[in-house]
């Protein structure tokens, strides 16, 4: 499976790293230079340096023959854009964007986004699976 992973964050490298380990094929777009030479160094040469919302930039990382396009942005709105150039420019099948607000979360699934990852709503369930057992407790 041929997998696009936009941003070289602490996110996407991770989510790169266990793709690549799954067996994947996957190339990661970054538009910071120093980042992107970071993981290159990390993963090898799998980085195309440039900007993950625009079309130049996804050809060149072969947005067309993709399975998978992930956007690990820490803007709502690039993960979007990037989204829907992938899915409806270069017509890949499945796309997954990250959230930082509940609100662009559900946004971003009306707008055809195939998987959003809600991280505001991840974190507070994980908080809440630790406390409670607390809650219990002291009932």
């Amino acid at each position: 499976m041929y997998v696009i992973v936009v941003g070289c964050g602490t996110t996407g490298i991770k989510v790169a790293e266990w793709l690549m380990a799954s067996g994947a094929e996957v190339t990661l777009i970054e538009k910071i230079a120093e980042k992107q030479r970071l993981a290159d160094n990390l993963l090898g040469s799998v980085v195309v340096l440039g900007d993950g919302t625009m079309i130049d930039t996804q050809n060149t990382a072969g947005t067309e023959r993709a399975a998978l396009f992930i956007s690990t942005l820490s803007s709502d709105e690039d993960n979007m854009l990037a989204c829907q150039i992938a899915k409806h420019h270069f017509e890949v099948d499945r796309t997954i964007a990250m959230s930082g607000n509940p609100d662009n979360a559900k946004l971003l699934s009306l707008l055809g986004i195939d998987i959003v990852v809600d991280v505001t709503e991840l974190i507070t369930e994980k908080i809440q699976s630790l406390v409670a057992p607390m809650l219990v407790e002291d009932l």
